[in-house]
């Protein structure tokens, strides 16, 4: 499963690369300030304005602390929602086990409390990029807005109340809290930019790994109200210090952008075929994380089970990352996008499907944990395949990506439901395919895997298009203090 943000991250990360704005000056590795120039353009002609005495870029307290405070932020905003499952499984077995009608409704918790993320961002990025003087503004009013939701979700009494909240509400506040922090790691880090982007998204593993046990212990000691409350205060605790050092290293303009996009773009069949691939690996990806501490307790394991599972799967993505990303560098775009699909779909289908026992569950969640995370460190490449170097397109597809990434994850909540409560294969077929209503859960993730496969056909795509009426303009930019 993908680890918390891990694509947001590959995605801002680039995006983040494609800011013409500041232009360094000297070399910020060496000296002990760095200079940098922001150009304003005039009717004449573009007058200099260089700010000197910065604190230094890829070193310094303050360059390492903004690092600390981002990576807390990370870590934060999205272990929550991917420790979902843990949750999932107290709701089912303890807050809700005498039965509810709306009992339907708490896998869309888990989807939508990152899938709002994933989408948001199509319109938090480009706001906040807009307007960065109102950065710090916007993240503090996001971490408010995570509070009403965590505390608002310990006083839920029905289902519902946790999708407003748990779902919805902390989902729309931890973007405003998230995006305008991470848009800021540019400025601090320029040569060591790559280790600055490793160390921070490892908070997402780092996240994975700890918190379920957190969540988990918390809800069986104080039972969920108490529990939410904790989590609501440990929240603010970490982050109103982290607030300290977590700001921008230049002073704040407004970048204004021109209402004309160039969409051509849309005309390239290799973009729809890579958007349909993503939206249906979004599909089957979310749903093993989610249900994986359920399929735990059906098969009697102990709770403390299903949350290693979910841990395990949670960190070794991140060297599933690591090699698919780096074999994408070096070898066909096809072999890392089938190492990738076909890798999660036999883990699926042939681990998951059969297992009735620790052993091979944890076996499914570490091979799964590997394999689906990759897919969403090929979008650089995708995007490569459309739009060449024009860094203004690679932002706007790169956001495509990312939100019709968050479209397949909401969506696959409420039709994961209909496929357990729907199930032809209850007590007929063997194995995990026969529990409770598992198998088509089971079938959909790991066929949708193999439909995803289908992004490997793109050189058949990449040079034909299809005739759309758009009204096509040129992306222009210009600053302004």
């Amino acid at each position: 499963m993908e680890s918390p943000k891990h694509s947001l991250d590959i995605a801002l990360h680039e995006i983040q690369n494609c800011d013409p704005s500041v232009e360094q000056l000297g070399s910020p590795s060496t000296s002990g300030s760095s200079n940098w120039r922001r150009t304003f353009p005039t009717e004449d002609s573009d007058v200099p304005i260089t700010a000197v005495a910065l604190p230094p870029v890829d070193s310094g307290f303050h360059a390492y602390a903004y690092l600390a405070s981002a990576f807390t932020f990370e870590l934060l905003v999205w272990s929550l929602p991917f420790s979902y499952g843990v949750f999932l499984n107290y709701y089912t077995t303890v807050l809700f086990k005498h039965g509810d009608s709306q009992l339907h409704l708490l896998p869309l918790v888990g989807t939508l409390s990152s899938g709002i993320i994933y989408i948001a961002s199509l319109l938090v990025l480009p706001l906040v990029l807009r307007y960065p003087a109102h950065k710090r503004n916007v993240s503090i009013v996001g971490l408010l807005v995570c509070m009403v939701g965590l505390v608002g979700a310990g006083f839920a009494t029905r289902p519902i109340h946790l999708v407003l909240t748990q779902g919805i509400i902390y989902s729309i506040g931890a973007t405003l809290l998230f995006f305008p922090i991470l848009t800021c790691l540019p400025e601090w880090f320029s040569v060591k930019r790559g280790l600055a982007n490793g160390i921070l998204f490892s908070g997402t593993g780092l996240g994975g790994v700890i918190v379920p046990f957190l969540v988990e212990d918390l809800l069986n000691r104080h039972g969920h109200r108490k529990a939410f409350i904790i989590i609501a205060c440990m929240f603010a605790g970490l982050a109103c210090p982290s607030f300290l050092f977590a700001k921008p290293r230049l002073p704040p303009t407004q970048a204004r952008a021109s209402n004309d996009l160039d969409l051509s773009f849309m005309k390239n069949q290799a973009f729809w075929l890579f958007i349909i691939a993503n939206i249906i690996q979004a599909f089957a990806n979310f749903l093993p994380g989610i249900y994986l501490p359920s399929f735990a307790n059906d098969l009697k394991l102990s709770t403390t089970s299903g949350t290693l599972a979910l841990s395990l799967m949670n960190a070794f993505s991140v060297p599933g990352l690591i090699l698919i990303g780096g074999m994408s560098d070096r070898f066909d775009l096809r072999l890392s996008i089938f190492m990738s699909t076909i890798g999660s779909a036999l883990a699926i289908l042939v681990v998951w499907g059969f297992a009735t026992r620790l052993a091979p569950l944890l076996v499914f969640a570490c091979l799964y944990g590997f394999f689906s995370g990759g897919f969403s460190v090929l979008w650089p490449k995708f995007i490569g395949v459309i739009s060449k170097d024009d860094p203004h397109l690679y932002s706007t597809l790169m956001s495509l990506f990312i939100s019709s990434r968050g479209l397949g994850n909401v969506l696959s909540g409420p039709l994961s439901t209909a496929l357990l409560e729907h199930s032809p294969m209850y007590d007929v077929a063997k194995f995990g395919y026969g529990l409770k209503g598992y198998g088509p859960l089971i079938l959909f993730s790991g066929c949708g895997m193999l439909f995803s496969t289908i992004a490997a056909t793109y050189p058949y795509f990449a040079h034909k298009t299809i005739e759309i009426n758009i009204t096509f303009g040129t992306t222009t930019r210009e600053t302004v203090e």
